[in-house]
């Protein structure tokens, strides 16, 4: 293909793509990284996609979730992982153990979206991150004799802190832990923090993204 078909070919595809911007644009998108998406080598990709979508002018909230890395973190340091009715119990050690993991994977997605180097797709693009305690959470407690723990489920979801982050251009980063009323953090399951937050936010898509 030579330089001038290139660019014919770029042109009706940017002004078929058009009536979607214009569709999107002011919506908002709550998406959800699986464990496996983020250890995936396009991953770097998909935050150029989502990094497209903020600068195109929909508002994201990002949930990450990091169950695989949870299970290899917990394997190298011969701590037990504990399941009972498909949920993770999580003791106090285990809870230290995620809150570790949540930190990292928290740090590597802001990096990413802080890349902005010339002639990469994200040059100029001034990517702002936030994150913070919007999720109240309530511990389970206990079910057919046994105690999860620091296993929680989602109580409440500030929307309105949510809302003002995403009005700023933000993208809000939400992990799979909550925060209670007393202090404690609880582990959740990060797929009910990405429904309860589409749902409080009155969210137009919920987008999954897995390697699976």
């Amino acid at each position: 293909m030579d330089n001038a078909s290139s660019k014919t070919t770029f042109i009706q595809a940017f002004r078929q793509s058009s009536p979607y911007i214009n569709a999107h644009r002011g919506k908002t998108f709550v998406i959800l990284l699986d464990g496996h998406a983020l250890l995936h080598d396009r991953l770097l990709d998909i935050v150029h996609d989502i990094a497209l979508l903020n600068s195109l002018g929909v508002r994201v909230a990002l949930v990450y979730s990091i169950r695989p890395q949870i299970d290899a973190t917990l394997e190298e340091k011969a701590l037990p992982s504990d399941m009972h009715l498909g949920k993770r119990v999580t003791s106090a050690e285990v809870l230290d153990v995620i809150k570790q993991v949540s930190g990292k994977c928290r740090f590597e997605l802001e990096a990413l979206f802080s890349n902005g180097l010339p002639n990469s797709p994200m040059h100029g693009a001034d990517i702002r991150t936030v994150s913070g305690n919007f999720i109240t959470a309530k511990p389970l407690g206990i079910h057919e004799g046994r105690d999860y723990h620091f296993t929680g489920g989602v109580r409440r979801v500030d929307n309105t802190g949510i809302c003002e982050q995403l009005a700023g251009n933000n993208i809000v980063l939400l992990s799979n832990i909550g925060y209670s009323p007393t202090g404690e953090c609880f582990n959740l399951a990060a797929e009910e923090v990405a429904v309860q937050t589409a749902i409080a936010i009155n969210a137009d898509k919920l987008i999954v993204y897995t390697a699976s």
